[in-house]
């Protein structure tokens, strides 16, 4: 019978980020970062699989534990102060409010105001069978994803990831299925005359500030999950992996400016935040 998937499989902790609020605007306000990472290998008798992190791509890159992720553009981005977008690539702000309203916009330059840093990653495969690829998706078996927090910051944050470059590929996480208390919520954010609500976020094209749908998700449907004798695969997969190819991920942290959790009711925030992932390996006809 056909199979999709091995029975054995390596694990690894990408990232470790460290969030305090340090000061903030009414529901536009700051926050600083620090970041580093490790890995882990996974092997049997006949064949070895490991998920290997480096700073560097190409002929630099260089197997690292743990890895450095720095932000790509080199901007400083100790303070971060909540955006809004709807697909990684175009962020808009708000420079000031009216009346603790805000309505007027610009775009992100330079990639200030959020974090996006990037890494590189192979998985590289001995004793593999021809067409051997690996699935990857996220691991919370440790119950660490949004975990270890003081405040309510991971309700308004998001968390993106994008491969290898190619943005159709990007996915958005929320970071908390909660919902700050109704009286902890904050609707101040106006375009058109129109007051934003529940899952809207902004968008921004040629110049022009629009309302849009938040494109975020649950992260359970990237999630594996276990019991006792097997593995519940997610309806999705982060990417799929050819063996010895290097791969870019660029991650993306941001506070949701228009979410309504986004408030003062979570200044001065900590968040001790993991992300991991799980590699599966996948062979043609098996």
């Amino acid at each position: 019978m056909k199979r999709s998937f091995r029975t054995w499989f390596l694990t690894v902790t990408i990232i470790l980020i460290l969030f305090v609020v340090v000061f903030f605007t009414y529901a536009w306000f700051t926050s600083n970062r620090a970041v580093s990472t490790n890995t882990v290998t996974a092997r049997t008798d006949e064949e070895n699989l490991e998920l290997q992190l480096s700073g560097t791509g190409g002929s630099s890159f260089r197997d690292s534990q743990p890895a450095s992720i720095t932000q790509v553009n080199k901007t400083d981005a100790e303070y971060l102060i909540p955006v809004s977008t709807n697909d990684l690539q175009n962020f808009v702000y708000s420079p000031f409010t009216d009346s603790g309203m805000a309505s007027s916009f610009e775009r992100v330059q330079n990639e200030e105001y959020y974090y996006h840093g990037r890494v590189y990653i192979r998985a590289v495969g001995e004793g593999m069978d021809d067409g051997s690829t690996m699935k990857l998706y996220l691991d919370q078996s440790d119950g660490i994803l949004g975990q270890k927090v003081s405040g309510q910051m991971l309700n308004a944050a998001r968390l993106g990831l994008v491969f290898d470059e190619n943005y159709s590929s990007e996915v958005i996480f929320k970071l908390s299925e909660s919902q700050n208390a109704s009286g902890q919520q904050t609707y101040n954010t106006v375009i058109n005359g129109q007051t934003l609500g529940n899952n809207q976020v902004l968008s921004y094209t040629n110049g022009t500030v629009r309302a849009a749908s938040d494109p975020s998700v649950s992260a359970d449907g990237y999630t594996i999950s276990f019991s006792d004798d097997s593995v519940d695969f997610p309806q999705n997969a982060l990417l799929t992996m050819q063996l010895n190819k290097i791969y870019t991920v660029d991650i993306y942290f941001y506070l949701e400016g228009c979410d309504p959790d986004c408030s003062n009711s979570i200044q001065y925030s900590t968040v001790d935040l993991q992300l991991g992932f799980y590699g599966v390996l996948s062979q043609e006809g098996a």
